[in-house]
């Protein structure tokens, strides 16, 4: 899952550059505007060689698709900086 290239404005979207994640993502279709699923699972190789796991699924959103990723990408940078104690 570390080789998986779709949706890299999601997890990965905000991590330092290299950070490695091992993540799957998902989609549904959108139906009159409405997205039913956004989501995206994974672990997160922390610099100390630490796993933290993330799992962010977002529903029924009237979202753009890029502010869907922006959420599922602040809320792994907000897991981020809070483990590492690290700020962007």
């Amino acid at each position: 899952m570390t080789a998986t290239k779709t949706f890299p404005t999601r997890l990965r979207g905000l991590l330092p550059a290299g950070s490695e994640v091992a993540h799957k993502t998902g989609s549904s279709g959108s139906r009159d505007g409405v997205s039913a699923a956004t989501n995206d699972i994974g672990l997160i190789t922390l610099p100390d060689g630490r796993h933290l796991a993330v799992a962010v699924f977002l529903r029924d959103s009237k979202a753009s698709d890029e502010a869907r990723d922006a959420v599922i990408a602040r809320v792994a940078r907000a897991a981020w900086d809070r483990v590492t104690g690290m700020k962007q």
